[in-house]
């Protein structure tokens, strides 16, 4: 049998086509009338290839805030540490213990691949998806999608292979013996242990894909800044950042309704450079603590952002240079 090979070739009008030109001396059909010059396209030679297109085939269909999904990566990657910690300090026995403590930790891998899946969800299709090497990080974030079903999965088998007692038929087999009780929970445990363990390594290789993109996304936006326009800071609102950056700070609200920001070295940051700061989101308060109590400040990805980007607009003039020892003692003579 004699294999057909597939071509494409180009016709005179320049589409794709699987079968070759006609080569036959029949006469053709007289093509269509051309439209009115006012609706061509510019013409061109047949010989001639075409221009390559410099357009990207890529369309944002939407702005978003890639500062925040930058935190937001950061966050969700300290989580999936949080949680491989978890699991690799887990020490269930087979049983109804396991099925409790492993069951949950299952759950907690599903709601972080959930999250992940809105992170990937949100970049699609964004205005970050114009930057040239983008796609590896939506490839990143799909990676540890899978990487996670998979970590949930091996949790899954230890819960299928975990032994759990309850009566038999009572026509069936005869209940285990001590014996064979035993030998099943420590075949068992073992699953069991090769199961956290493979989970625990899997969930802290996520961890680590996530920080990798956000740090690929924070060095994307200082090569293209127009992707997250940032507000030019003034000398007070850059230092007010620079001392959030340095330890943080703390927002205290009194009784008669004033607020006072606090630096971590005890000086006091105004109000009002403060105040454009949050608005801009270059700074994030946490609101899970009490206001009177003080409530921890710290400063986000489009604060590093800022501070990075700007840091040359605000370089210490050089000092004056020192006179020689010679001409300063002749100035006081």
């Amino acid at each position: 049998m004699v294999r057909a090979e597939s071509h494409a070739f180009v016709n005179a009008r320049g589409s794709i086509s699987a079968s070759p030109p006609q080569t036959s001396s029949v006469p053709r059909p007289a093509p269509p009338p051309l439209p009115s010059s006012a609706a061509r396209p510019p013409t061109r030679h047949d010989d001639a290839p075409a221009a390559p297109s410099h357009r990207s085939p890529l369309i944002a269909t939407r702005q978003i805030d890639l500062p925040v999904q930058v935190d937001r990566l950061r966050v969700l990657g300290a989580d999936f540490t949080a949680l491989h910690t978890t699991i690799a300090d887990l020490d269930a026995r087979p049983g109804t213990e396991a099925l409790q403590q492993v069951g949950a930790k299952i759950f907690a891998i599903h709601e972080l691949i959930a999250r992940t899946l809105l992170r990937l969800s949100t970049l699609d299709g964004s205005q970050y998806t114009t930057v040239p090497g983008s796609r590896a990080c939506l490839d990143t974030l799909s990676t540890v999608v899978q990487a996670a079903s998979l970590a949930a999965t091996d949790l899954a088998t230890a819960i299928a292979d975990n032994p759990l007692e309850a009566a038999e038929l009572s026509d069936g087999p005869p209940a285990d013996d001590a014996a064979i009780r035993e030998a099943r929970h420590t075949e068992a445990a073992a699953l069991l242990a090769k199961g956290l363990s493979n989970a625990a390594r899997t969930l802290t290789l996520c961890a680590t894909c996530l920080q990798y993109t956000a740090s690929g996304i924070t060095q994307d936006l200082k090569t293209h800044p127009h992707l997250a326009p940032l507000p030019q800071l003034t000398a007070a609102q850059y230092t007010a950042l620079s001392r959030v950056a340095q330890g943080g700070a703390r927002r205290y609200e009194r009784r008669n309704g004033g607020v006072r920001v606090l630096a971590s070295d005890g000086k006091v940051i105004h109000a009002q450079p403060f105040g454009v700061l949050a608005k801009h989101r270059l700074v994030e308060v946490d609101t899970h603590a009490s206001a009177l109590a003080g409530r921890n400040i710290t400063i986000t990805a489009a604060g590093k952002l800022a501070l990075d980007t700007q840091k040359s607009n605000r370089a210490p003039a050089a000092p004056a240079a020192k006179a020689p020892k010679a001409e300063t003692a002749l100035k006081h003579r």
